[in-house]
């Protein structure tokens, strides 16, 4: 089966549960909470496409966890505040021997960047993985990198960086690597992630 059918079959996939998780075999972890449409008061915030894809299509190639949010509770779990997915997360990492947290976001296709790594201020990240993802996605020639610039990291950021002692990175993802029309720029965003979790395994 072809890439494009993979990763929309993937962007289709519904979950009947409000979290979809995986347990893999790697040392890494993947998390997408921006998936669906959120009410937020009076408005709607539009979901982040193709995130919750990124995140099944990785964990599934290279048998890594995930953990997506597929349903709307009306909570924003990226904000500050606890909330069950956070503490499910938590609980999730510290069962499975987790040593690394990638966030997926995704940003939009105005922002003057291909991806934005946030680490609060590099707090979160070990400066040699950070270098390695960057090599990585460097080889997909995506090489507009930003740090902490507008996205420094959000609350699931903070909340595990704070209660556990793994390194963790908020990745945001610019839409046109995310874009139903131009899949190829989608697998390079996939094939990046994949080869760096398969070195960062090697070394943990």
């Amino acid at each position: 089966m072809k890439f494009e059918d993979i990763i929309n079959n993937y962007e289709s996939n519904v979950s009947r549960y409000q979290y979809m998780i995986k347990n893999g075999k790697t040392p890494v972890m993947l998390t997408a909470v921006h998936t669906v449409s959120q009410k937020k008061k009076d408005r709607i915030k539009p979901s982040e496409p193709y995130t919750s894809a990124i995140c099944q299509y990785v964990g599934n190639t290279i048998n890594c966890s995930f953990m997506i949010k597929s349903i709307d509770n009306g909570i924003d779990s990226n904000h500050k505040d606890e909330d069950d997915f956070k503490q499910l997360l938590k609980k999730t990492i510290k069962e499975n021997n987790i040593k690394l947290l990638i966030d997926i976001h995704g940003a939009s296709s105005k922002r003057d960047f291909d991806i934005e790594f946030g680490t609060l201020k590099n707090m979160t990240m070990d400066i040699n993985t950070q270098n390695t993802l960057k090599d990585c996605l460097n080889k997909e020639g995506i090489d507009n990198i930003n740090y902490n610039n507008l996205f420094c990291g959000g609350g699931i950021t903070r909340y595990i960086y704070e209660n556990t002692d793994i390194d963790v990175v908020q990745l945001e993802i610019n839409h046109k690597y995310r874009d139903f029309n131009n899949i190829t720029n989608c697998k390079k965003i996939c094939d990046a992630l994949i080869e760096f979790i398969k070195i960062y395994t090697n070394f943990h």
